[in-house]
């Protein structure tokens, strides 16, 4: 399903599946999925050399990424279990009605704030959320988590 969706004409050589991307450094799997023109919601499972992760994955020269769709999620039940890091978030406020005051979870590799939000069902009604990851500022929701990382997050200020 997606194959079909990217364009051949972004593909370079023989091999229709490798893909080049000049002149951009420090890469993530996100800069992949928008150089093919597939959004994070059409995707289920992301694999980077055989490893499942999330969209703030870092992806070098070489690496070989596998994307899969929606309707494919099924297959990959278990591969979450196997390969997380652990993080612990805690809700604030009014936002606690999405989810327990504080929580340990697992999450791929190379999730992202965004992420985060996504698995609370945090909608976008409440705002932007103000975040914090071991007690620093993170302004963006595209900041990367790893293991062992505590997240808070809290209501926009004058918010629940």
């Amino acid at each position: 399903m997606l194959k079909e969706k990217v364009s051949k004409s972004i593909f370079n050589g023989e091999n229709s599946e490798i893909l080049n991307i000049n002149g951009k450094e420090n890469l993530i799997v996100s800069d992949i999925l928008d150089e093919l023109g597939i959004s994070e919601s059409e995707i289920s499972h992301i694999f980077v050399n055989n490893q499942y992760c999330g969209i703030g994955k870092k992806v070098n020269n070489g690496d070989r990424i596998g994307i899969f769709p929606k309707n494919m999620a099924i297959m990959f039940a278990e591969i979450p279990k196997i390969n997380a890091i652990y993080i612990t978030v805690k809700l604030f406020a009014n936002l606690r009605e999405y989810g327990p005051s504080k929580s340990l979870m697992d999450v791929p590799e190379g999730s992202t704030i965004k992420t985060l939000i996504k698995k609370y069902n945090i909608p976008k009604k409440e705002g932007k959320l103000i975040t914090l990851i071991n007690g620093q500022p993170c302004h963006e929701n595209d900041c990367v988590l790893h293991d062992g990382d505590t997240v808070a997050i809290f209501p926009p200020i004058g918010g629940g």
